[in-house]
């Protein structure tokens, strides 16, 4: 397994308990395909560099963990099928 960092923000107006709901989805695709979450920080609403979907501000949320390819596919098609996430990024942490 590789470690990886993925950063992803949503709507601004997305409620506490429906990001909370998110960030399990998310965590559920990482850990049924062998991963290991290390870290979840929640970084609140900040303001975008441009505007994404008539957007200027999103709730951001940075995820740590280690991973197969596997579980980096549903990872990705969970991020695909979620309507509330505007953009996604995941990225091979240095060791």
């Amino acid at each position: 397994m590789k470690p990886y960092e993925t950063l992803f923000f949503t709507e601004p107006g997305i409620e506490d308990t429906a990001l909370d709901t998110l960030i399990g989805k998310v965590e559920n695709a990482i850990t049924k395909n062998g991963g290991q979450i290390e870290k979840i920080d929640k970084w609140g609403k900040k303001p975008l560099a441009y505007m994404v979907e008539k957007h200027t501000e999103g709730q951001y949320v940075l995820v740590n963990f280690q991973a197969t390819g596997e579980a980096l596919k549903e990872l990705e098609r969970t991020y695909l099928i979620n309507q509330t996430i505007l953009r996604f990024m995941t990225t091979v942490r240095g060791q």
